[in-house]
């Protein structure tokens, strides 16, 4: 793991997210001598929290080395493993927007417009 190339550091000042969404932040433990592997469903953010995390995902010539305070970002879809090889597990997290069910919008604006209306029609009587 030790030819693996050097992450460039993102602060959180040079995000390009233009919209303020509400965030999921999931934290998780790598054990020492283990591999994860996750999908990412929507775009994310790996920060690592107390160690060196090493990180490979498919379709990249690049493996990353992620120190505390670093960020990976991930695409949708991307498949990643996840590895340390430090003594103690490594502590990180993945950070992505929140999203409601597809439907679940229509929902509460339904049930929003169904309460304007009866506060209505009950201060009319």
């Amino acid at each position: 793991m030790d030819q693996a190339s050097r992450l460039i550091v993102c602060p959180d000042r040079c995000r390009t997210d233009s919209i303020a969404l509400p965030r999921v932040t999931m934290h998780f433990t790598v054990a020492p001598s283990k591999v994860l592997t996750w999908r990412a469903q929507r775009d994310a953010e790996i920060r690592v929290h107390d160690a060196t995390l090493w990180i490979t995902r498919i379709g990249s010539v690049d493996d990353y080395w992620i120190r505390t305070g670093d960020v990976l970002r991930v695409r949708r879809g991307d498949r990643i493993w996840m590895s340390t090889d430090d003594d103690r597990p490594a502590e990180a997290s993945i950070t992505t927007a929140y999203a409601m069910k597809r439907d679940a919008w229509r929902q509460r604006a339904l049930e929003w417009m169904r309460g304007m209306l009866r506060g209505r029609c009950r201060s009319r009587a």
